[in-house]
């Protein structure tokens, strides 16, 4: 059992299971704070000696932008330990935390002492685990994985929310596994931190290694989608529509369309508009990630509504020419972006989209203003080519857009 200072870290955040387990186990305890929002938790054991476990939470502490920075420092430290099975699992497992519970002992806390029963009662009841100086350990104190070897005691076991399949065991020295992914996922979360978006800390980090579509299939979708949006929205003084179809034949267009936007454009036009002309502008939230990713220079903004007026001319007439592009010649110009930048858009979008969802079902994670709905389906929309751009061989409408 450690003698150290301990930290319990935990996945979900549930700081009224601490008073029912003080509650469950008649402790003297006092509060600072109500039941379910409290800073501090004194516990007074002993009779004749009394002894004191006081328990601090602090949400910012896990909630804010600086929680990832909190996270890589652990795997830094965690990295320098003895190469082992058990460090890859510790290493993903600091992936899974969102809940952190401080400890200060007083007197300083041995070996035996019946403080360490209380948290592992309560480090039992979130599925915790302890954080001491030299080791991570289980909900009963049993170690994990620490300095002092790479053997995992007798009777320890993992929280339910590890990972099963990981990395190799690490070199000491040679850095973590997928350290540049981490430090994409600090950077990505505190930027949403900034614009006031708070997305799930257990989301995993990004795919590095995701390949970009060809240009040729990304130009003849964003063509596709013009031409659904122009046929059912846009003036036939704009568009007109034997141009268009035109457009949409010279360029084999039908064959990057979805079923349902074959359909569209093979209604009448004045049906068409009918139809389909107050729901399509959604098309519009597709096209300017994509052109992004073609090397349009407006990059799809987090921190806006839906798409504005000097975006949708810029893309239509300036980047797209209108009706008048042939596919093959536009595909030859385009400034493909690196994957690099890609990998980072969609994931910024893929954690947005995740702090979405979550406010669709009450919680207060996007920004003061910020409409789940209206708002949340443009990030929908946005991610969703991000994510197809990055899915060789998947069709548009089977894209996971999964959080």
């Amino acid at each position: 059992m450690a003698t150290e200072p301990v930290t319990l870290f935990a996945q979900c955040p549930n700081p009224r299971v601490v008073i029912d387990v003080l509650r469950k186990m008649r402790a003297k305890f006092k509060l600072l704070g109500t039941e379910d929002a409290w800073s501090e938790v004194v516990i007074t054991t002993g009779w004749m000696k009394k002894k004191q476990l006081k328990i601090t939470h602090d949400p910012a502490y896990y909630t804010g932008p600086g929680w990832q920075a909190q996270m890589q420092g652990m795997r830094a430290y965690f990295s320098r330990f003895p190469g082992a099975p058990e460090q890859a699992r510790v290493l993903a497992l600091t992936e899974r935390f969102g809940f952190a519970l401080g400890t200060i002992c007083d007197p300083d806390a041995n070996a035996g002492d019946e403080r360490y029963a209380v948290l592992s009662a309560i480090a039992e009841a979130l599925d915790a685990v302890w954080f001491t100086p030299s080791s991570l350990r289980d909900a009963q104190g049993k170690v994990l994985y620490g300095i002092g070897g790479p053997t995992m005691e007798a009777g320890a076991k993992w929280p339910t929310y590890t990972p099963i399949t990981l990395a190799a065991p690490i070199t000491p020295g040679a850095g973590l596994p997928d350290n540049e992914a981490l430090a994409l996922k600090q950077r990505v979360f505190s930027e949403l931190g900034a614009l006031g978006f708070q997305p799930a800390n257990s989301l995993p980090p990004p795919d590095l290694h995701a390949g970009v579509r060809s240009a040729y299939s990304l130009c003849t979708r964003l063509m596709a989608l013009q031409a659904v949006f122009a046929w059912s929205a846009a003036p036939d003084h704009i568009f007109v529509s034997a141009l268009l179809q035109a457009y949409i034949a010279r360029n084999e267009l039908r064959a990057s369309m979805t079923e349902s936007e074959r359909a569209l454009i093979d209604l009448p036009r004045d049906e068409a508009r009918d139809r389909h002309a107050e729901t399509v502008g959604w098309k519009l939230e597709n096209m300017w990630a994509l052109a992004w990713i073609l090397g349009f220079e407006e990059a799809p903004a987090l921190d806006a509504g839906q798409i504005p007026d000097a975006v949708i001319h810029a893309m239509l007439f300036e980047f797209l020419h209108g009706c008048n592009d042939d596919a093959a010649d536009f595909a030859a110009r385009a400034a493909l972006r690196p994957a690099s930048e890609v990998v980072y858009m969609e994931y910024k979008f893929y954690c947005a989209h995740n702090a979405v969802r979550g406010a669709q079902t009450g919680h207060p994670s996007v920004p003061a203003g910020f409409d789940p709905v209206a708002h949340g389906g443009a990030v929908h929309e946005r991610r969703h080519s991000l994510t197809w751009s990055l899915a060789p061989g998947v069709d548009w409408d089977e894209t996971d857009l999964s959080t």
